[in-house]
């Protein structure tokens, strides 16, 4: 009699784009703040386990702000929100060492315009995956 051989799966090509996803999600900001918003928690929270699914993975945190206000204020402000997701990850057990943080004010708006519907477009802070890309696996 011969024992049943057991196997991982692969994991999908769908799961490890989910998890690229996940790690790529834009969080937005409120008007002039640096806090994360509370609806902006869950964002953040899912890339959590992707995160310690990958040791490996750095990420550059990119703040951003709207074009109300001057340059310099704006790339403070910026600096402040990538600054604070990153304390918000390493809180959760992210080690504070993989992250790089990063401003550019107003400098590249995500969606052009005056009004409330392009500015809080353009207060965010971006992931970008800057070490261990090749590799990423799904949680």
């Amino acid at each position: 009699v011969t024992g049943v051989q057991t196997c991982a799966l692969p994991i999908s090509a769908a799961a490890v784009a989910e998890a690229r996803r996940r790690l790529e999600a834009v969080v937005y900001f409120d008007y002039d703040k640096d806090d994360v918003r509370a609806d902006q928690q869950a964002t953040l929270d899912a890339k959590v386990p992707v995160l310690n699914a990958n040791p490996d993975v750095k990420i550059r945190i990119a703040g951003h702000t709207d074009d109300r206000g001057s340059d310099e204020y704006n790339l403070a402000l910026g600096q402040r929100r990538a600054a604070s997701v990153r304390r918000y990850l390493v809180a959760r057990g992210v080690a504070e060492g993989r992250f790089e943080v990063t401003s550019f004010g107003e400098q590249r708006p995500a969606a052009q315009g005056d009004g409330e519907d392009a500015w809080s477009k353009n207060r965010r802070a971006e992931f970008e995956i800057t070490a261990g890309a090749a590799s990423i696996k799904a949680p």
